[in-house]
């Protein structure tokens, strides 16, 4: 490639096309890995509860049974709510490099074009962690269901004690809020790094 204006604006042009497709997987990576998560934990919560009724009804204790399926389940959610963190990521480093190639051209005022509307054009931009953000919900999902899968493992091992249903209700929130937490520091660690760094760990 020369080193001329035509060859660098293909290359950009190439880039932004291919980068905006990056965004769109990742957007998308996430909504399937709440579905996934979603109908893995329904078929864990159906399998599970199963197991402990017919324990109960037959008198055969399957209760281990049940807690080994409950905590396949938690592990599995733990990976699918890494896994959306990481995904959250990518989309916001792509995001940003996309919001840094379109101040580029804007600064230039191509055909005098101004952006009136303001679109986005802050590479600071969108942060790691937004509140409002529907991928951000999405995981939050995630971490209630996780919290669901403990907060039964709790009841099925805790059974024969008859615990109060506030204690169960207690570790619900208890774990969500500690999933919530380590996510919201996970990704607000990533705010002033680059791309290498925010994904790696590396200097």
């Amino acid at each position: 490639m020369s080193n001329g204006g035509t060859g660098g604006e293909t290359f950009l042009e190439r880039d932004f096309n291919q980068c905006f497709d990056q965004i769109r997987h990742y957007d998308g990576q996430i909504w399937d890995i709440c579905k996934f998560t979603f109908t893995g934990f329904a078929a864990i919560i159906g399998v599970s509860i199963g197991l402990f009724q017919y324990s109960i009804e037959k008198y055969v204790n399957l209760i281990p049974a049940a807690i080994a399926v409950l905590i396949v389940g938690i592990i599995l959610g733990i990976f699918m709510l890494y896994l959306g963190l990481r995904n959250r990521v990518y989309f916001v480093i792509f995001s940003r490099y996309i919001n840094e190639h379109r101040r580029h051209f804007i600064s230039h005022k191509p055909l005098g074009f101004e952006n009136a509307t303001g679109m986005f054009a802050d590479p600071s931009k969108p942060p790691y962690f937004d509140w409002r953000s529907s991928q951000l919900w999405f995981l939050n999902v995630i971490c209630a269901l996780n919290s669901a899968l403990i907060a039964a493992l709790l009841y099925f091992y805790s059974y024969c004690y008859n615990l109060s249903w506030i204690w169960y209700l207690l570790s619900f929130f208890i774990l969500f809020a500690i999933q919530f937490y380590i996510s919201m520091r996970y990704l607000k660690s990533r705010a002033d790094k680059s791309a290498g760094p925010a994904l790696f760990g590396n200097n």
